[in-house]
């Protein structure tokens, strides 16, 4: 772990590197800030049980699930793997019930048709061919002209063209061109589907008189039992503190140049002292156990690192980070440095502008 003499002692190293001697020794002429990063993930195992009634049509055979007295009293050994989804299902002690179906063989009476393989019909049904639903222009399909009074022969009234198109002589009253030529009069023709039998086979049994049974699926037997289901659900948390402020310019040079430090934050981790003085109440919803949870996997990685100001570089902020030999350092520039840049830059823009109009 650094100390302050070791990140001095690396800042001005630095810079005497790079051709700027120092006036006098760098303590007493520096200012040194320290911070900390925490980044990775934690993947917990949430764990769930649920109980249902099940039924299976047909012959089932439950020998190999695992058996249970009390669901939550089941003992199932922790995952090696939080992240991996996991599944068992088993069986209630003594919830198996295996037996045959009621309908013996897997077939019941049709209900529609009960068991007669045929369904009524009606033998004749209504003439879909009739023009504007008259059958006969006269006598509509009865048999009886209004225009033919008892003991009166009247001839047929004068019709269009349009309303004798297609008409034919009609069975009833026997005037011919008046009548539908499909029904010829009748206003009802012979059912296609029975041909006049007035009874047609059963849709639903297909004149077997029979269906299958619903309850077992056609097999004679059902197996129900009670089921317990024991799921476990990976949950990935990510972590990255502090989660924001003004260190995401140091989060990427220590991405580049620190050697992080592997931290599981368990009780006997050397780091989690440090980690948890550093991070303080930010931490503790990361090390609680969550709802449900069986079992979690911590992939963190952390860093402490120093922020140096040198009084006779006013302009440079100097950034020290562990390795695993020498302490990195980083130059930057520094907030003030970064204003007067700014600020350059704009004047610029600003006489460029001026220039510009007057030139126009």
């Amino acid at each position: 772990m650094l100390g302050d003499d070791e990140v001095l002692k690396a800042v001005q190293s630095h810079i005497e590197s790079r051709g700027k001697p120092l006036a006098g020794p760098l303590p007493g002429a520096s200012a040194i800030t320290w911070h900390s990063l925490l980044k990775g993930q934690i993947v917990r195992s949430i764990e769930s049980r649920s109980e249902k009634k099940r039924l299976h049509r047909g012959p089932l055979d439950l020998s190999d699930r695992p058996v249970y007295d009390a669901l939550g009293d089941h003992r199932v050994p922790p995952p090696r793997d939080p992240a991996k989804q996991y599944s068992r299902k088993l069986v209630r002690r003594g919830s198996i019930d295996d037996r045959l179906c009621a309908c013996g063989n897997g077939v019941v009476r049709c209900r529609r048709c009960e068991g007669e393989g045929t369904i009524r019909c009606a033998p004749r049904q209504r003439c879909h061919s009739c023009r504007d639903t008259t059958c006969c222009l006269l006598c509509g399909g009865d048999g009886r002209s209004a225009l033919k009074p008892a003991g009166k022969q009247a001839g047929p009234p004068a019709h269009t063209a349009a309303d004798t198109a297609d008409r034919g002589r009609c069975m009833e009253c026997g005037e011919p061109g008046v009548a539908c030529v499909t029904c010829r009069g009748r206003g009802r023709v012979t059912c296609p589907t029975c041909q006049g039998e007035g009874s047609k086979p059963c849709p639903d049994c297909a004149q077997d008189g029979t269906v299958t049974h619903t309850h077992c699926a056609g097999t004679g037997r059902t197996v129900e039992w009670t089921e317990g289901v024991i799921t476990r659900t990976p949950s990935t948390e990510e972590v990255r503190l502090p989660e924001s402020g003004p260190l995401s310019w140091a989060r990427k040079l220590a991405d580049q140049h620190a050697a992080w430090t592997p931290t599981t934050l368990a009780d006997d981790d050397p780091e989690r002292a440090r980690v948890e003085k550093d991070f303080g109440a930010t931490l503790q919803p990361l090390l609680r156990t969550h709802d449900q949870e069986i079992a979690r996997r911590t992939e963190l990685a952390y860093v402490r690192f120093a922020k140096v100001a040198v009084h006779e570089h006013a302009h440079r902020i100097y950034y020290v980070f562990p390795t695993h030999g020498r302490p990195t350092v980083v130059g930057r520039p520094s907030p003030k440095r970064l204003w007067q840049i700014a600020g350059i830059a704009a004047l610029v823009i600003v006489l460029l502008t001026l220039v510009n109009g007057l030139l126009a």
